[in-house]
């Protein structure tokens, strides 16, 4: 269960290893997707960390505008007024944003978080089993004839 891999050139990655059964093989991959993005995230988390900075710089003069714009602000009597509802800030929405995945960027996805139990060879091409399927096989079960359900008497 072992997999390591070489990038090459032109956005390709040579993968090669032993599945979770003891097969061993090879296989490069197209990488064009799974590096786009990993890059995507990359740039997201340096716009955090640099938002994160400019936010700390300014914080000092954001607090002397409140304190200013509070100083100027008249006290209002509780008298002259009734709160019906109270104001809520708004947020403004995200729509999701999904992508779906390519084979090779499954399979090259798996070998980097380490989840490579559900790699496996198949013909010399390297497959994901899904999630739920189990390993051992099973056993046959009889089949019970259509009518056994309904003439029970």
């Amino acid at each position: 269960m072992t997999f390591t891999t070489i990038n090459l050139t032109g956005n390709r990655v040579l993968v090669r290893g032993t599945d979770v059964h003891g097969a061993a093989g090879e296989a490069t991959l197209d990488a064009s997707q799974w590096n786009e993005l990993k890059v995507r995230d990359d740039v997201q988390k340096a716009q955090e960390n640099f938002d994160s900075k400019v936010d700390e710089f300014f914080a000092p003069l954001l607090e002397a505008a409140e304190q200013a714009k509070s100083s100027m602000d008249k006290p209002r009597d509780s008298i002259s007024y009734v709160v019906i509802e109270e104001g809520v800030e708004g947020r403004p929405g995200r729509a999701e944003h999904v992508v779906s995945l390519t084979r090779d960027s499954i399979v090259l996805r798996l070998i980097e978080e380490g989840n490579t139990d559900r790699l496996i060879w198949v013909n010399g091409e390297l497959e994901v089993a899904e999630a739920s399927v189990q390993s051992t096989p099973s056993a046959p079960t009889a089949a019970t004839p259509p009518d056994a359900a309904t003439s029970a008497g």
